[in-house]
């Protein structure tokens, strides 16, 4: 590898793609494959940045090998052909509202030269030979939606040029339903300049360059080892190598451990935003670079924060997995209500964990998770309120958590207390809720079970054993005509309504199947005599959506019960 090299250097993507002098895609790469998901996802973080004092953001790396007069995009051709759609959109805007200079720059600083002989732009960007044609015709030359529409109209949705295309009408809303929020009218040169000024200068991506092909890819299947993501993640593992100075080889173990640990827990930037949230109190995610990058200068600095972040992501993982050997000291109850957290996704939390193992002891840990647990039932999953005023909540406990101030949680539990849904309005939302993701209504039931029976319920949490039953069923028979017609529209609702929904033993509800209510009283919830709120259904003679109404009713009275935090 004596005549190789790598350069890396960090610069905004616009700025990259404006002074590069071209890029092309390798024949065997993959095409391209963004759907309607990703793009609006990059749309959202630039967007996003546009009002920030400092606005910056990290797209992730790109690695690149070095040909003659060229760049080979080895990764990193999804986000730069998505960002090229954007200024390709820009500005055919500005040619369909007569803006020719605007429209003429666009062209010379972004796609290529005109050809003398044929008129047409000799473009920098190269996409592979299924692509590069769509791309060269309706991206990099000036075409209208309607043109794209016809052309793709006839390819299979899943075809990587209908995604292109897709892609361009999708952008082409974004940036008119943009300019409308902007101004009042489809079209406002500031509102499309400030989307450019922040691809042209803030939004920031780690370029890596490379002669040898081999030193190209062992970069690539580094950086993507073990699938962690590319992104802020990334740019501060960077940054904390170049940092640690003589410490370079005890940075880079305490980094092995880290990322080993986030192997089987959530996507690392999460945790990163999460760890940060954790100390230092609410960031954005477009700010965490900058303010992280401001902590690291020293090789003490470097190797402190590897420290520090990998015994959070050895606690993360472990929030992730009750039966971790982390929990051994711990009361069952804490582990089980980790499991309840995971099955509510109740990601909002964490920062508040991540603070609190590390300061609180075993007991009152453990009466901290049931309480957020409680709130995860009342507020979100049940109430579903708004999610960025408790997320402001969970972000701003943490810094008092470290200081001392908050050393109870019961002193957790009253900050959020303006908050907390009043057993008046939890039993109402309870009362109509309709769910239809089976973890979770499985969870309600047992847990409503648990508390009729003063804790000592014997339901088993094993879906094998126990199995989660729509009395009316999801696809019903004929049997239940009359159900079907009072319900009319909204059958699906009734279906997924909490007083549709019981426990039963998993044998026999395979044979019971789509029969009628009668059958099932008879040969089912008769039998259940040790589920209660199952067994109690042997009390109606009918089930139709009043009585469903009157069951969910019932249930939401002894969930008042369940789900509770007594602030006193």
């Amino acid at each position: 590898m004596g005549n190789t090299y790598i350069e890396s250097e960090t610069a905004p993507i616009g700025d990259f793609i404006n002074k590069v002098e071209a890029l092309k895609v390798p024949v065997f790469q993959r095409s391209f494959a963004w759907t309607e998901d990703e793009i609006k996802l990059l749309w959202d973080d630039i967007t996003a940045i546009i009002e920030l004092p400092q606005p910056e953001y990290f797209l992730g790396s790109m690695v690149f090998k070095k040909k003659d007069g060229y760049y080979e995009i080895i990764d990193g051709q999804q986000r730069i052909t998505a960002i090229y759609i954007i200024l390709s959109c820009i500005r055919n805007i500005y040619r369909i509202n007569s803006d020719t200079q605007r429209n003429e720059w666009f062209n010379r600083e972004y796609f290529g030269k005109i050809d003398i002989n044929t008129l047409t732009i000799n473009s920098k960007f190269q996409m592979n030979e299924i692509n590069n044609p769509f791309f060269q015709k309706y991206i990099v030359s000036e075409s209208n939606i309607e043109e794209i529409e016809e052309n793709i109209k006839n390819l299979p949705k899943k075809d990587t040029n209908h995604l292109l295309g897709k892609a361009i009408k999708q952008i082409y809303s974004l940036l008119i339903e943009r300019q409308k929020e902007f101004s009042g009218t489809e079209f406002s040169s500031d509102a499309l300049l400030s989307i450019h000024n922040i691809i042209q200068k803030h939004i920031y991506v780690l370029i890596l360059k490379v002669s040898d092909e081999a030193d190209a890819y062992t970069i690539f299947e580094t950086l993507n080892d073990r699938g962690l993501g590319l992104t802020t993640m990334e740019l501060l593992k960077n940054h904390i190598f170049e940092k640690s100075g003589m410490y370079l080889p005890s940075v880079q173990n305490e980094w092995s451990i880290l990322r080993d640990n986030l192997l089987h827990s959530d996507p690392s930037d999460r945790f990163i935003h999460h760890y940060w949230t954790s100390i230092h109190g609410r960031t954005s995610k477009p700010q965490l670079f900058r303010l992280m990058r401001k902590q690291v200068n020293t090789p003490i600095q470097a190797v402190e924060f590897a420290r520090s972040l990998r015994t959070s992501a050895r606690l993360y993982a472990a929030f992730g997995n009750p039966n971790d050997d982390y929990w051994n000291d711990h009361e069952k109850q804490t582990r089980d209500n980790l499991e309840v957290l995971d099955i509510l996704d109740a990601q909002q939390v964490m920062p508040v964990l991540l603070a609190a193992v590390q300061k609180f002891n075993p007991t009152e840990f453990r009466k901290l998770t049931y309480a957020l647990v409680v709130m995860a039932v009342r507020y979100n999953l049940i109430g579903e309120l708004r999610t960025g005023v408790i997320s402001n909540y969970y972000s701003d406990i943490p810094k008092k958590i470290h200081s001392g101030e908050l050393n109870k949680s019961i002193k957790v539990c009253r900050e959020f207390r303006s908050i907390y849904p009043t057993d008046e309005e939890f039993e109402e939302a309870f009362s109509t809720k309709v769910l239809s993701d089976a973890k979770k209504s499985r969870y309600l039931l047992i847990e409503l079970e648990k508390n009729f029976n003063g804790g000592s319920s014997q339901v088993s949490n094993d879906p094998r054993k126990v199995n989660l039953e729509h009395i009316l069923p999801q696809n019903p028979s004929n049997e239940w005509i009359d159900t079907i017609t009072q319900a009319g529209d909204d059958l699906r609702k009734y279906i997924y309504k909490l007083g549709n929904q019981a426990l039963v033993s998993t044998t026999p509800n395979k044979k019971s199947g789509a029969k009628g209510f009668i059958y099932k009283n008879t040969n089912l919830y008769s039998k259940e005599t040790q589920i209660y709120y199952t067994h109690m259904l042997t009390q109606y003679s009918t089930w139709l959506p009043a009585d469903i109404i009157r069951r969910q009713k019932e249930l939401a009275k002894q969930a008042v019960k369940t789900w509770r935090i007594e602030f006193s």
